[in-house]
C-alpha cells in the first residue's frame, strides 16, 4: 500500500473517531404555529418553542436582546420573552446549529376559534351572501392560521400537523373561517390592534373529541373508549367492524349514498380526545385573548348532559392554557329544518337550553344567539356576519371590559300565574323589548297534561303575558322551543333575539 493511501486511511479513521465522540446535532425547528406573519398575544410573556438535538443550546435574538435555552433530553425547548405592547413589523431570529428568521411578527390579540363545521365554514363558502367582501380593502393586521385536521389517541402532541398564517386581503380572506372573519373585522372597528385567529375546528365533530383524557373522567364511557383507542390492536378491530357495517349497509341499499349518520359513526377520528390531542394540546404554550366556539349540532342526538360536557371542556381548556378566566364566547344553535305546525319536543331546543345553562353558570362566558339567522334546508346557514358580530359583542364586554355593551339576549327570569294567564319576567332587556312583526309569536302553553298549544302573547313592562283561552290552569310555557323556531319574534331593543326557554309553573 502506498504511503499516501495509508495517510488518507489514517486521517479518515481519525476523523470518524472524533465524530463518534461528538454530540448528535439536528436542525433547530419551531412549532408550526410560529411562523412569518404570526400574531402573538400582547401583554403576556411570549413563549417560543420547538425541537432540536437533545441538550442543544438555543439562542433567540429580539429587539437587541438575547434569550437562551437548552433543549431537554427529548430535544424539546422553550424560550420565554418579556410581554410586548401591540405593534407590528418585528423580526425574531432563532439560532442553534442553523438559523431561523421570522419576519413581520405582530403583537396583538389572539383568539382561538373552535367547534365544528359552522366555525370551519370559510368565507368563500358563503360569499354568495356577501359579494362585497370580494372587494374588501386589505386588513393586513387581521391574520388567520388554519390548523390542519389531524387526530391522535396516544396522548397530547407537541406540534400540529400543518398550518400557515395569512394576512387578510381580497385574495386571502376567502380561506378564513367566515365567523372568525366577521368577528375579527368587527373588533377591528373598535380596537386598533392586530387581531390573530387560530382556527382549529372540524366539521361534524362532537364535543368529546375536543376534550382531554383527564376531563373525560366525568364521562366514564367516553374515557374508557379513549383509553382503548390507545391500543393499536383495538383500533384495528374497531376499523374492521366499521368497514363491515358500511359494507352491510351498501349491500342492503345498492346505488344509494351512505347516510351521514352511518358515515360519521364509522369514522375513527371523531372519537373522544382525538382532535384535542392533535389540534388543541400542541398550542399549550400560547396565550389567548379569548375563545370563540360554534359546536353542538353533533351532540343533539343525546343533548341532556351537554351543559356538563361543555362546561368541562371550558374548564379543561382554561387549565391547559393556564388562563383561569379565559373568555369563552360561544354560539347557540341556529334554527334548522321545517318549522313545526304544532308544538312538539325538540332535541335541538334541549341542547340550546343546555347552552343557556352554561352561560348562566360558568363565569366569563358569552352566548350569541342564532335562532333568527338559520336556514330551513341548510345546517350551514350563510349569515355568518350576524353571528360574528354577536360574538364580538361578548368579546368587547368580557375581553376588553366595555361595560356599556349590550351582549346578552333577553332571558327568562321568572314566571307566575295570574288568573288564567302567565306573566313571564325577563332579564337583560336593556332599553326594552320589541316585536318584529305585527303579532308576538313563538310561545306555547300547556296544562297538567303537558299537551302544548300555540299561545297568545303580548308585551308587558318587564316581559310577556301568555295565555290560551282553552287552558284555564296553565302549568308549562315554552318559547322558541323547536328545531326551527323561525316564527319566534321577540327581541331586545338592541336587536338581540330572546333566549328560548321552557318553564314549569307552580
Amino acid at each position: 500500500m502506498s504511503t499516501s493511501k495509508m495517510k488518507f486511511i489514517t486521517s479518515l479513521s481519525l476523523i470518524l473517531g472524533i465524530l463518534a465522540f461528538q454530540p448528535a446535532y439536528a436542525l433547530v425547528s419551531l412549532a408550526k404555529v410560529i411562523a412569518d406573519h404570526m400574531v402573538i398575544q400582547r401583554g403576556e410573556p411570549v413563549n417560543l418553542w420547538g425541537h432540536a438535538a437533545p441538550k442543544e443550546d438555543i439562542s433567540v435574538f429580539f429587539k437587541g436582546a438575547t434569550y437562551r435555552a437548552q433543549a431537554d433530553k427529548q430535544g424539546n425547548w422553550l424560550v420565554t420573552l418579556p410581554a410586548q405592547a401591540a405593534s407590528t413589523g418585528h423580526t425574531i431570529k432563532v439560532v442553534g446549529v442553523n438559523t431561523i428568521t421570522l419576519s413581520d411578527i405582530a403583537f396583538g390579540d389572539v383568539f382561538l376559534a373552535g367547534g365544528q363545521s359552522n366555525m370551519a365554514y370559510t368565507l368563500e363558502q358563503v360569499i354568495s351572501r356577501f359579494p362585497d367582501e370580494k372587494h374588501q380593502k386589505s386588513y393586513p393586521d387581521i391574520r388567520h392560521f388554519k390548523v390542519q385536521r389531524n387526530y391522535n389517541f396516544n396522548g397530547e402532541q407537541r406540534d400540529i400537523k400543518h398550518g400557515k398564517w395569512l394576512q387578510a386581503s381580497a385574495s386571502t380572506i376567502g380561506q378564513f373561517s367566515a365567523v372568525s372573519w366577521f368577528f375579527a373585522k368587527e373588533l377591528a372597528q373598535y380596537r386598533d390592534v392586530p387581531i390573530g385567529i387560530i382556527s382549529s375546528n372540524v366539521g361534524a365533530s362532537p364535543v368529546e373529541s375536543w376534550m382531554s383524557l383527564s376531563a373525560l373522567s366525568l364521562f366514564p364511557n367516553a374515557q374508557t373508549l379513549a383509553q382503548q383507542l390507545q391500543n393499536s390492536e383495538f383500533k384495528e378491530q374497531l376499523l374492521a367492524q366499521y368497514k363491515a357495517k358500511r359494507q352491510a349497509w351498501r349491500k342492503a341499499n345498492p346505488n344509494k349514498k351512505l347516510p351521514y349518520s352511518i358515515n360519521r359513526a364509522t369514522q375513527l377520528d371523531f372519537k373522544p380526545t382525538g382532535f384535542y390531542n392533535a389540534m388543541i394540546a400542541p398550542l399549550q404554550p400560547m396565550r389567548f385573548k379569548g375563545v370563540i366556539w360554534y359546536q353542538g349540532e353533533s351532540n343533539t342526538n343525546k343533548p341532556n348532559d351537554y351543559a356538563k360536557r361543555f362546561s368541562t371542556l371550558i374548564a379543561s381548556w382554561r387549565q391547559l392554557f393556564e388562563q383561569p378566566n379565559l373568555p369563552f364566547m360561544f354560539v347557540q344553535l341556529a334554527n334548522f329544518r321545517l318549522p313545526d305546525e304544532q308544538p312538539k319536543d325538540s332535541n335541538w331546543a334541549i341542547l340550546r337550553d343546555q347552552q343557556t345553562q352554561v352561560f348562566k353558570t360558568i363565569p366569563h362566558t358569552a352566548m350569541a344567539l342564532a335562532i333568527d339567522v338559520g336556514e330551513r334546508h341548510d345546517i350551514h346557514p350563510k349569515d355568518k356576519e350576524t353571528v360574528g358580530k354577536r360574538l364580538a359583542l361578548g368579546a368587547r364586554y368580557l375581553a376588553y371590559g366595555e361595560k356599556d355593551v349590550s351582549f346578552v339576549s333577553p332571558m327568562l327570569l321568572s314566571a307566575e300565574v295570574n288568573n288564567n294567564q302567565v306573566l313571564i319576567h325577563l332579564e337583560h332587556i336593556g332599553k326594552g323589548l320589541k316585536v318584529q312583526g305585527n303579532e308576538l309569536k313563538g310561545f306555547a302553553i300547556a296544562g297538567q297534561d303537558k299537551q302544548f298549544r300555540w299561545a297568545k302573547a303580548s308585551l308587558t313592562t318587564s316581559g310577556v303575558k301568555v295565555w290560551h283561552n282553552d287552558i284555564s290552569q296553565p302549568k308549562f310555557v315554552r318559547y322558541a322551543w323547536a328545531d326551527n323556531p323561525e316564527q319566534a319574534n321577540l327581541f331586545s331593543a338592541d336587536g338581540l333575539p330572546a333566549t328560548p326557554f321552557e318553564v314549569a309553573l307552580p
